[in-house]
């Protein structure tokens, strides 16, 4: 009975061994950022800021209603000789910034390429095509035109 016992043991403890394997194997996924292209104009991220204010309308007890007002503006701060951390808005209107890494690139550009300055020189926007991964609002640059 005792060789019985443990003959049919031995197969289910293999089969226990085989199932959390494969369930391991099964739970271990790799993701791979996925590289996007960016157009937009750089802008000083530094001062780049949006406000956004919205009030409710409210009626008390009473039946007196107060309005709501609703505002928004943003505040773009041009791209100058000395900026060193930068942001891009797209023609959408979205901002995002760039990597630490990418800053260092961007002001490497700035100092080598003729049009960016002049652009620079003439406060007019600077606009880039970038290639690059975004990662929560940061877009981390692999090539910029």
């Amino acid at each position: 009975m005792k060789k019985f016992a443990v003959i049919a043991a031995v197969p289910l403890f293999a089969g226990l061994v085989m199932a959390q394997s494969q369930q391991t194997a099964a739970t271990t996924t790799t993701t791979s950022a996925q590289t996007s292209n960016f157009d937009g104009a750089l802008v000083d991220q530094g001062c780049y800021t949006t406000h956004v204010q919205q009030k409710n309308s409210n009626t008390d007890v009473k039946g007196a209603t107060s309005q709501t007002v609703s505002d928004r503006y943003t505040t773009e701060c041009p791209v100058t000789a000395e900026t060193s951390s930068f942001g891009m808005v797209t023609p959408e209107g979205k901002f995002v910034r760039f990597d630490d890494a990418g800053n260092t690139q961007i002001v490497q550009m700035v100092k080598s390429n003729k049009d960016w300055n002049d652009s620079i020189t003439n406060k007019k926007p600077v606009k880039v095509h970038v290639i690059g991964t975004e990662n929560g609002g940061v877009i981390v640059i692999k090539e910029i035109r």
